[in-house]
């Protein structure tokens, strides 16, 4: 596993081409900034800025969980084991926040399995979770960690972390798991690894960044003037259906409408971005955009967060078992609208984009919960147990490490492509599609 690992933060900085260096610049001003904000002085940021640009990876797979969460926990170890094996200092996250409070059956961010027990983060009642997203600033949030189970051998381990967890209210549920994450990577995680998570209001931030420049990609073509992004658009709705249905979903087009804490899909109708009801419109133009994004109306979609933080700064993302698949018929739609508008900073563009050595990387859940019990080693050992489980898990096989791949064996969508490829007994794998960018897309992953 540490081998895996280590292959998977080698990635190689991108080929130059200007949009991409601006694009890298802006993204090392955000972290930079965000580094900033935390505390960390001017030397640890400039050795983050050097790590960005000499090994650009960047974990994106666990959403905006605690890090004490077995979805999000299994991965930091995989990424810690990575990055002390190049001897790096940063460990940078992207964790997803336009998610519900619940996921599914008492799963998602507002949720906490420790051991036998599951918690809720924040104390909150059904009718205060379903419906929102933790990026909403519609009430404010605090820890509680309440459960109506019955206390177990995990108490332990949970009475700390009530004590460690911040106290006082937060804006949005989304900046409270941050900043508890902040403290208990000190606290519990004892390593030379700086943790740096950023959501999708930082990436809003960064939208905006680029936004504020006039010549900047974002502002001259894609949100131009011209119809760069109803082209994207087209070739990124062409993947929803056929043989890639269900894995590039086009739920909003490049935004959504953030609202009393729920998000909104919004639909780009003639140069103007509106929700289903008609209730909220905004233009496709750089100066309204900005301003919508600055007032917390819209967030960046999906699409959108992985062009501005891996697509146009070249950085290598890891993922889980679904982004291995959509983030290169991501890429894929990207190349295809460049070349409907071939100038020569498009073509340079799309040249380097081309050149990327393996831009995607399996990286989330590729350890399995087995027979070590990590949760009670920390509650046991305090902080000294997090290198002690690192070097654990790095040294064993991966096939004992992945299991049975349950992130592939019991997803609908895999074992949809399974189906197909039995199928396709007469014909290479490569070649499943009929379609020229079925061949592509399929050879990026396969």
């Amino acid at each position: 596993m540490r081998a895996y690992a280590h292959a998977v933060y080698d990635a190689k900085p991108a080929a130059a081409d200007p949009i991409r260096m601006h694009a890298l610049k802006q993204m090392e001003m955000l972290l930079a900034d965000r580094a900033l904000r935390l505390g960390y002085g001017h030397q640890q940021i400039e050795e983050l800025g050097k790590q960005l640009r000499s090994r650009p990876v960047i974990q994106t797979g666990p959403h905006c969980h605690l890090i004490f969460e077995p979805d999000a926990f299994y991965t930091h170890i995989f990424s810690a084991a990575g990055l002390r094996s190049r001897n790096d200092s940063w460990y940078v996250c992207y964790s997803a926040s336009t998610v519900k409070f619940t996921e599914s059956a008492k799963k998602g961010p507002g949720w906490l399995r420790i051991g036998d027990r599951t918690l809720n983060v924040f104390g909150l009642s059904r009718s205060k979770m379903d419906p929102f997203s933790i990026c909403g600033r519609h009430a404010q949030q605090r820890f509680a960690l309440t459960s109506s189970e019955q206390p177990t051998a995990a108490n332990q381990l949970i009475e700390q972390l009530q004590k460690a967890l911040p106290n006082g209210e937060f804006p949005s549920a989304a900046d409270a798991i941050k900043t508890a994450n902040q403290s208990l990577w000190r606290r519990f995680c004892v390593s030379n690894l700086q943790l740096l998570q950023i959501d999708d209001l930082d990436v809003a931030d960064l939208v905006a960044q680029h936004l504020r420049e006039p010549s900047s990609w974002l502002s001259s073509t894609l949100f131009g003037q011209g119809s760069f992004a109803k082209s994207l658009l087209t070739h990124l709705r062409s993947f929803d259906c056929g043989q890639w249905a269900g894995w590039a979903k086009m739920t909003t087009d490049f935004f959504w409408h953030l609202s009393e804490g729920r998000i909104f899909p919004l639909r780009l109708h003639g140069g103007v971005f509106v929700n289903a009801g008609g209730t909220f419109s905004l233009r496709c133009a750089p100066d309204a955009l900005l301003k919508s994004l600055d007032e917390r109306e819209i967030i960046p979609s999906l699409f959108l967060s992985f062009l501005v933080t891996s697509i146009l700064p070249g950085l290598r993302v890891l993922g889980g078992s679904r982004q291995i698949v959509y983030y290169p018929i991501m890429r894929h739609a990207f190349l295809s609208a460049l070349a409907d508008f071939p100038s020569p900073a498009n073509h340079s563009l799309a040249a380097s984009v081309r050149s990327d050595e393996e831009p995607s990387m399996w990286g989330h859940r590729t350890i399995s919960p087995g027979p070590i019990d990590p949760f009670s080693l920390i509650a046991q050992s305090g902080s000294s147990c997090f290198e002690q489980l690192i070097d654990c898990y790095g040294g064993m096989p991966l096939s004992e490490a992945w299991g049975s791949l349950p992130a592939f064996n019991g997803d609908p969508l895999w074992q949809m492509l399974c189906e197909r490829l039995a199928l396709a007994t007469d014909r290479p794998m490569w070649l499943l599609g009929d379609r020229q960018s079925d061949r592509r897309v399929t050879s990026c992953f396969l």
